[in-house]
């Protein structure tokens, strides 16, 4: 019979030392680890150092965040559908509402946000792409202005919390069954 000794990897005992775990039954007597400390409004920066957006734009944005930033959802969506086609559509904007009120929750409360990127298509066409920092997760939302006359106006709204598309990653296709 072969007996082999199985030795656990040289990094294992200091990382568990680094970690603040447990070493041969000691209770640690600090508080544990947290490698990802609560996100703090300080912490946040509005906008990614190579992002430029059209000041109506930012604007319009900045006011949409503040405002739900201090749990005034219905007043975030009534200023930023203000004047607009969605506007027109009572029962959309009261879904748009209902569901960020439900992500808030399941979420956490929005502390900051950050312009992620801007897209121009042509002169009359943009998208902006932000993230609202949640206490425990965040949300991509994308933001669509079409200019007419000078003046950027909202067409369209998405939010999601599909944040690997921003990777351009594509979420794996499920194995096939064995048979």
């Amino acid at each position: 019979m072969i007996t082999r000794i199985i030795r656990p990897p040289a990094v294992v005992v200091p990382l568990l030392l680094a970690l603040g775990g447990t070493v041969l039954g000691q209770a640690a007597e600090k508080t544990p680890y947290n490698p990802f400390p609560p996100l703090t409004v300080q912490d946040a920066t509005p906008y990614a150092s190579d992002v430029k957006l059209d000041e109506q734009v930012k604007k319009v944005i900045d006011g949409f965040f503040d405002l739900l930033q201090q749990d005034h959802v219905d007043q975030a969506y009534d200023q930023l559908t203000k004047g607009t086609k969605i506007a027109e559509k009572p029962d959309d904007v009261a879904l748009l509402k209902s569901k960020t009120n439900q992500a808030i929750d399941l979420y956490g409360d929005i502390v900051g946000r950050e312009v992620v990127s801007v897209k121009n298509v042509g002169n009359h066409l943009l998208r902006a792409t932000c993230l609202s920092l949640g206490k425990n997760y965040p949300l991509r939302w994308r933001f669509y202005f079409y200019r007419n006359d000078n003046t950027w106006r909202l067409i369209d709204i998405r939010v999601d919390d599909r944040l690997i598309d921003m990777f351009d990653e594509k979420a794996a296709a499920p194995s096939p069954e064995p048979q």
